[in-house]
């Protein structure tokens, strides 16, 4: 083979290819010895390749744990230590084609590469003749890049899925039962996974504790901090204390938080079996009880949670008639574009709720994502979007 009839994208698509087929595996360990079999047996006539091991860096040593595949053509050294100049151009060039300047202990007429978190693993291969430095330059280096970027994309993907599930879970899995109200939510990521949180507490079967918030930022941190924060409102649930006590101490939580999401805007309230509606608004989107001659906005509370730790809550009242309906949203409801960039807005949605106020819960929920799947002419959504309608039925 000569340089001519190499082709650089076919070998790249066909590299893919194969990381493609050996699947979700994430850990080096597990990757390598794959690809190591798939490059011999599949690449060698293509770059050359006779046989090949990998090294694994235990201590102050490289130490062989793979291989030989390939021709048994000669003994392959079970150790090499890290202060060999062979590893120190390794790790300094991350590939390497050896000639007789440096012998390296696998013998001349080789090449290596350093791939793996903190250059942790060595592919060593044995080359026939009629290689081309040119070729295997390139071959070797998609091969080292594609491989640490695929690992990278995996732990991320796998990152997403655990934050995916961890969202799921905060979610209910059924519209909870409530004697004399009618109530139904729905959430909508606006990619794999999103802020939203929405959560029922049953107290007893008097009153019900109903949360619908949203945490800045995206994927495995945002999915952390509503895991937190529903946690966090079972616990005060649980321990009985009162609403403007349990949303400070949410807020120092987050406040003292790590993670890159530190922003919660939630709005938490208690819903008695009478109509009474105890609440305390954190900076969330004012929720709507619409009513026979009018709608109001329930805004009492406070600033959003985390910037600042020390923040005093207020307790705002509501009351629910038979007939009333409530809805709280996040942002995402009201945020939802037009192709010119319009927002459906709040006007909209108070509009909306004016139409559908003596339709069942469910309804009212499943129209307006219908709603507003048609406003943005099926574009798909740029935000996460949560509702939640509460209806008085007697």
């Amino acid at each position: 083979m000569n340089g001519l009839s190499f082709h650089p994208k076919a070998f790249y698509r066909k590299f893919d290819s194969l990381l493609t087929q050996i699947g979700r595996k994430t850990r080096a360990r597990e990757i390598l010895p794959l690809v190591l079999d798939e490059l011999v047996r599949s690449f060698g006539e293509d770059l050359k390749i006779s046989s090949g091991c990998i090294y694994m860096l235990r201590q102050k040593a490289f130490k062989l744990i793979e291989g030989p595949t390939g021709d048994m053509d000669a003994d392959w050294p079970e150790t090499v230590p890290v202060d060999d100049r062979v590893i120190e151009l390794l790790l300094e060039h991350k590939s390497y084609i050896f000639n007789a300047a440096v012998v390296p202990p696998w013998g001349l007429e080789s090449v290596a590469i350093v791939v793996g978190e903190e250059n942790q693993y060595l592919m060593v291969f044995r080359l026939r003749r009629g290689w081309e430095r040119e070729t295997l330059e390139f071959s070797l280096n998609t091969i080292r890049s594609t491989l640490n970027l695929s690992r990278s994309m995996s732990r991320f993907k796998a990152d997403l899925e655990e934050a995916n599930e961890i969202q799921k879970s905060l979610l209910p899995r059924e519209n909870p039962k409530f004697d004399g109200f009618d109530i139904a939510g729905r959430s909508v990521a606006a990619e794999l996974v999103g802020g939203d949180l929405y959560d029922f507490h049953h107290f007893d079967e008097r009153v019900l504790g109903i949360a619908v918030g949203d945490a800045s930022g995206h994927g495995l941190p945002a999915a952390l901090m509503a895991r937190d924060v529903i946690t966090g409102l079972r616990m005060g649930a649980e321990r009985e204390m009162k609403i403007s006590g349990v949303i400070r101490k949410l807020n120092h939580v987050i406040n003292r938080s790590f993670l890159s999401t530190r922003f919660v805007s939630l709005i938490y309230g208690e819903l008695e079996h009478n109509g009474t509606f105890v609440y305390v608004n954190a900076g969330h989107p004012p929720p709507l009880l619409v009513k026979e001659h009018g709608i109001v906005e329930l805004k009492v509370g406070g600033t959003i949670l985390g910037p600042v730790a020390d923040i005093a809550y207020k307790r705002g009242f509501a009351f629910l008639d038979p007939g009333d309906t409530l809805i709280f949203f996040t942002d995402g409801i009201i945020e939802r574009a037009d192709p010119n960039g319009e927002l459906f807005g709040k006007e909209r949605l108070k509009e909306y709720m004016k139409w559908v106020r003596n339709e069942p819960a469910h309804a009212i929920v499943e129209k307006l994502f219908a709603t507003l799947l048609v406003y943005g002419k099926g574009d798909k959504w740029r935000d996460d979007a949560t509702a939640v309608v509460v209806k008085r039925t007697q």
